[in-house]
């Protein structure tokens, strides 16, 4: 069956994925949608979706069916939006996608739904599709989805800013994830470092591992923590986007030195300490008691 010129140029620029209220607003009857899912030149993928038979189901359009699939006014959000805008490589298996409140119906399978009407400074259309805005998603990618990296990655590249990061946060105080997200910002405010050392340090001793001392001299370094008999050293670090250039020298140079004088050096970022707090502390007892044992 031969569409309209409409249909073609909407099924082109939305990654062959169309909805039934777009493909009537477009021209086409219910009886012509009918005549193409009985011919097999468009496939349901949903209730009202559609996607046509000579387009692949890219992660693009995965996407755009993830959305339809929840409903009008869906945005996705979360990690799969900041791929959306280009930040990331890959999008997740399960996009998140925000649905205003008082969205009935089933849960969508392989979709995490959220619901919550955003504010319009927090989303935007791109190619078609409503996205949470940047700085919003990346924090939701951090918070809710584990992906700590994206946040730190887009501020350090000047994508987003810690300002607009929680002027977003602030927008949404009950939201899920919440909770975990001030945390995230309250560190990303300057005090992860300190706020990690305290970490490493309460681990440490629920652990009880001993033999180390806080911010001591190894080879004329000040290091986080230190293990003299084991000669093992464990670094910390913050947020990458605090770090400039000369910083970045001192540690390599910092870190070169001690290894050439024959220390093992572990560096743990504020992601393993918060959410692998085990792998930290079993990394820890494998090298101090390799190194002891030599």
């Amino acid at each position: 069956m031969v569409v309209n010129a409409s249909v073609r140029e909407l099924l082109a620029a939305h990654d062959g994925v169309i909805t039934r209220a777009q493909a009537i607003t477009a021209g086409l009857s219910s009886s012509a949608i009918g005549r193409l899912r009985t011919s097999g030149e468009w496939q349901a993928v949903g209730k009202g979706v559609y996607v046509a038979g000579d387009h692949a189901v890219t992660d693009r359009a995965r996407m755009r069916i993830a959305c339809a699939r929840v409903g009008p006014g869906a945005a996705l959000g979360g990690l799969a939006a900041v791929w959306w805008h280009r930040r990331v490589d890959r999008p997740p298996s399960r996009p998140m996608v925000v649905a205003p409140r008082g969205r009935q119906g089933r849960a969508v399978a392989g979709v995490v739904t959220v619901h919550r009407d955003l504010r319009d400074e927090d989303v935007v259309e791109r190619d078609g599709l409503r996205v949470v805005a940047l700085p919003l998603a990346a924090l939701e990618a951090a918070a809710v989805e584990d992906s700590l990296d994206v946040l730190d990655r887009a501020l350090l590249r000047k994508q987003i800013t810690l300002d607009e990061v929680v002027a977003a946060h602030e927008r949404y105080p009950g939201r899920r994830g919440a909770t975990a997200a001030g945390r995230i910002l309250d560190a990303a405010a300057g005090g992860a470092r300190s706020e990690a050392e305290r970490i490493a340090h309460r681990l440490l001793r629920r652990a009880s591992i001993g033999g180390w001392k806080a911010n001591k001299t190894a080879s004329g370094y000040i290091c986080d923590v230190v293990f003299d008999a084991a000669r093992v050293v464990v670094e910390l670090d913050g947020f990458a986007f605090h770090t400039d250039p000369e910083a970045f020298r001192r540690d390599r140079e910092k870190r070169n030195a001690l290894v050439a004088a024959g220390w093992t050096v572990l560096h743990f970022t504020w992601r393993d300490l918060t959410q692998r707090p085990g792998y930290v502390v079993a990394t820890i007892r494998h090298a101090i008691r390799r190194d002891i044992s030599r």
